[in-house]
């Protein structure tokens, strides 16, 4: 088996790596007019992308979870359960915790200022002043 420091610089890799292809989403979804599709699309792929387990079943190590189900769904008998869960887990997870600040977010927000229609617009009790 590996070791520690190893593990440790497999992740660094691996996060330098899954943050280029995050960058990359994001340069592609952009232009995406409803940002909170943009944002929710971003969390679902971070969290695909981003969630650990353990990268075998003896050891304590973390593994990214997407390539353990990868690996264990060609491989082995279990199939793709051990990786799909916590990945199912964190985005559901993730969008429900995205969705609570949005809410939050917007009953907090300050209501936008009323507009001062000029003197010489159409309104005839301003223009009746004049």
């Amino acid at each position: 088996m590996y070791s520690a420091e190893n593990y440790f610089w497999g992740w660094v890799v691996y996060i330098i790596g899954a943050l280029c292809l995050l960058s990359c989403a994001w340069y592609l979804l952009r232009r995406l007019i409803n940002a909170a599709l943009r944002q929710s699309i971003m969390l679902v792929a971070t969290a695909f992308l981003m969630t650990p387990v353990t990268a075998h079943r003896d050891d304590f190590h973390l593994a990214p979870a997407f390539f353990v189900s990868l690996y264990e769904g060609l491989v082995s008998d279990i199939g793709y359960q051990r990786g799909v869960a916590p990945i199912m887990a964190m985005t559901v997870l993730a969008l429900t915790l995205f969705a609570i600040i949005k809410f939050i977010s917007n009953r907090i927000r300050k209501p936008l200022p009323v507009r001062v229609r000029p003197a010489y617009s159409s309104d005839k009790r301003r223009r009746s002043n004049l």
